[in-house]
């Protein structure tokens, strides 16, 4: 855990620390953007259409239950996420390493429509 000031997560398996800079009202989506994580899309900023869908992973404190789902990142604070392990659409999979099975059966069942929201429903069907 960090201190009051700061949160630390990792995303797609790499480390971040969120510090001072960004504000405490900064949204988990508006911080993978400032990232270059664009893979992670925002719509609504309501938490209604599932376009920022992204998995978290973290351990419960009151049980120590650890504990993985898929969640609106337009509705989570970034520093919330502290010591959470976030999976996007990238840490998934991609052209350049490979797709993840839900990506290809999306793709070879033709599931994506105009494929906007599609990042959101892979990481809802894999959360």
């Amino acid at each position: 855990m960090a201190d009051a000031t700061t949160a630390k997560l990792t995303i797609n398996g790499k480390l971040y620390e969120v510090g001072p800079d960004v504000t405490v009202g900064t949204n988990l989506v508006d911080f993978l953007h400032s990232q270059g994580l664009t893979g992670t899309h925002y719509t609504c900023r309501k938490g209604g259409c599932g376009s920022c869908t992204v998995v978290g992973k973290y351990t419960d404190p009151s049980t120590g239950e650890n504990k993985e789902y898929a969640f609106n990142s337009c509705l989570a604070m970034v520093h919330a996420c502290d010591g959470w392990e976030i999976t996007t659409v990238e840490g998934l999979g991609n052209r350049h390493d490979g797709y993840h099975v839900v990506q290809d059966r999306l793709a070879d069942f033709s599931g994506t429509q105009c494929g906007f929201c599609s990042p959101g429903m892979v990481m809802n069907m894999y959360g």
